[in-house]
């Protein structure tokens, strides 16, 4: 049956202005029946372009002789299973041809003893997918490899993702932080709250300051940056947040500054001793004078002088007491065992213990290894602290609790009393030189316990709760 040259010219017109190419081929077989190439019976204008070959070169020629590159592509393969099975495939491939390198789209049809191919070139489309999944590829790495606390979060602040360093920081692995709330990281409340108001306020927080709580109960000093990222699939806002851990920065801080006041002081207290010590000498040398002079029968002088004798030493010893609390010690190390230390000062204090009914407990790590101290100075240091928690607790009520540990390559030692508290306003100043808050003290005694442990290269902090008690921690790192 004939077509009609109306529907013939139609379809000779689909083909020819079809946006994607076609070609047509006929099997080449052996003596064996084996299609050994395929003939070209027709090429569009489209596959022409494409292939860069015109139609005159292509139609009549074979497959093999005109693209080559199909054998090795594994397209021959293909097409003469096609052929064979009468199946129809379709498929994505890149093709490094003759003059080419492309991603077509390509469908394959059998059509009597050979087949007709369609192919599309996709290169552009493949390539910018193929560049966004490299880009995710490289945010992912960026995301995973970054030594800040990277997080991905929704207006509603759950932890949709985390990368690795931010499970490093806070101590948890990844199911557990998947669970928690950002709000759940916030040691006090009313920093979560101003952080809250901020990022509804502006849809991102810039350089937030706070306290957050780790795993293990304790807790860094963090910056908090937060922006939008974008919109998931389901329409969801997504956030990611930046952490970084700033306490060693806030610590080498607040050591300068420890040491700026340190030395501040130094300079007053030598200062305000060549002042007060030389009227007190020439006061000394008066009151001997005096003493010579006024005759044995007067007894009534002797009460007056005792008077004036041992307040000129009691400001004597204060001036030496000033001195000695802002000046750096100077050490006599040995290999000590710090449970061992701790131990004898207690044998200082026991005594007054025992006379105000409290208690000692006593916990001791004896993995502890050796370290540098000068024992004579640490006792100084650890009986100031033991006297001021023994000062702080009630009669019969008090417990002294003294406890050694060794974690993560540094050492511990935390002396707490179950007494008074100390305020949330006073503990900050705790350290600082002329600061007590008991009545009769010059302040000294915290500086001076602060001067010997640094000596040693350690550290020293508090905690407390009022009406609960304080808790003094000290540390030293194991070489």
């Amino acid at each position: 049956m004939s077509m009609k040259p109306e529907f013939e010219d139609l379809i000779i017109s689909i083909f020819e202005n079809a946006p994607y190419g076609i070609i047509s081929f006929q099997s080449i077989r052996d003596q064996r029946d084996k299609i050994i190439d395929f003939e070209c019976l027709f090429i569009n204008p489209k596959a022409e372009k494409i292939t860069g070959i015109p139609f005159s070169e292509m139609v009549g020629d074979t497959l093999l002789n005109k693209l080559p590159g199909n054998m090795e592509a594994g397209l021959f393969d293909a097409y003469c299973k096609v052929v064979e099975t009468r199946e129809p495939v379709s498929f994505k491939k890149h093709y490094a041809g003759e003059h080419f390198d492309n991603w077509f789209e390509i469908h394959a049809s059998a059509l009597a003893d050979g087949f007709t191919v369609s192919f599309l070139d996709i290169s552009e489309h493949e390539r910018a997918i193929r560049k966004a999944k490299a880009s995710e590829v490289r945010y992912e790495q960026l995301f995973q490899e970054s030594i800040d606390a990277i997080f991905i979060t929704n207006n509603e602040l759950l932890l949709l993702e985390t990368n690795d360093a931010m499970l490093k920081t806070f101590g948890y692995v990844r199911a557990v932080m998947r669970s928690l709330t950002f709000k759940s990281l916030f040691l006090n409340e009313e920093d979560f709250l101003r952080f809250n108001k901020e990022f509804y306020k502006n849809d991102r927080v810039e350089e937030f300051e706070a306290e957050l709580l780790l795993s293990n109960g304790k807790t860094g000093i963090c910056l908090i940056n937060i922006v939008e990222l974008s919109q998931s699939e389901e329409g969801l806002r997504l956030y990611q947040g930046i952490i970084k851990d700033i306490t060693r920065k806030k610590m080498s801080e607040r050591e300068l500054i420890w040491a700026e006041k340190l030395s501040m002081t130094g300079k007053i207290a030598r200062s305000i001793a060549h002042e007060v010590r030389n009227p007190l000498t020439n006061l000394s040398l008066a009151l001997e004078q005096l003493k010579d002079e006024i005759p044995a029968e007067v007894k009534e002088a002797d009460l007056y002088i005792d008077i004036i004798e041992r307040n000129s030493k009691r400001i004597g010893n204060l001036i030496t007491e000033l001195l000695e609390s802002s000046k750096p010690k100077s050490l006599k190390l040995t290999k000590s065992l710090l449970n061992e230390v701790v131990e004898d000062t207690l044998d200082l204090v026991k005594d007054r213990l025992k006379l105000q009914g409290m208690k000692l407990e006593e916990d001791y790590d004896p993995s502890i290894p050796l370290i540098p101290l000068d024992s004579d100075q640490m006792k100084t240091a650890l009986v100031n602290l033991f006297v001021n928690a023994i000062e702080a607790m009630k009669p019969d009520k008090g417990v002294l609790s003294i406890k050694t540990y060794l974690e993560d390559g540094t050492i511990f030692l935390e002396v707490a009393d179950n007494g008074i508290g100390i305020s949330d306003e006073n503990i900050d100043s705790l350290f600082e030189p002329f600061f007590t808050a008991k009545t009769g003290g010059m302040g000294l005694g915290l500086t001076s316990v602060q001067n010997i442990i640094k000596s040693h290269t350690g550290q020293i902090s508090a905690s407390s709760v009022v009406g609960e008690g304080t808790v003094f921690q000290i540390s030293f790192s194991v070489d």
